[in-house]
């Protein structure tokens, strides 16, 4: 049959994992930016734009972005973890994916309570998406903070 060798196998494995986290990392990053986009613009939202049916709507999306944001995010730090990361807690790397596996919980908690809620509201939803902005936006700049 058709077999390589083991520095081959090690260089083909080094090309699917090297592929496996760019792609990652682009779903990770751009479902990022727009979930970041989308929160900020409720956030700051006037009022006609804070009606059920759109905020429902955005919420949607909103929750597809994050679960996007959730398993890339999963792939990205199983990959991490392949070269030996032991203790998250012992250096500036692992200490922001311990804050940013903190903030995707809170985020994920505040968008299923959004998605359950069923009012007329607009200031509950523009509060529920303020929290999610910032909450993201306190884990970006503790992120930036640690691995400077």
């Amino acid at each position: 049959m058709f077999s390589l060798s083991e520095t081959e196998d090690r260089k083909i494995m080094m090309e699917v994992g090297s592929w496996l986290w760019k792609l990652s990392l682009i779903f990770h990053i751009v479902s990022n930016a727009i979930f970041l986009g989308i929160t900020f613009v409720f956030t700051i939202g006037i009022n006609e734009i804070l009606i059920e049916k759109i905020a429902k709507r955005y919420l949607k999306i909103s929750f597809i972005l994050v679960l996007i944001t959730g398993i890339s995010g999963i792939l990205l730090l199983s990959i991490l973890s392949m070269s030996g990361m032991d203790d998250l807690t012992s250096n500036p790397i692992g200490q922001s994916v311990l804050v940013m596996l903190f903030g995707y919980s809170i985020v994920l908690f505040v968008i299923s309570l959004a998605l359950i809620y069923k009012g007329e509201e607009g200031r509950i939803y523009k509060r529920l998406f303020g929290i999610m902005f910032f909450n993201y936006l306190f884990v970006y700049i503790i992120q930036a903070y640690l691995t400077k």
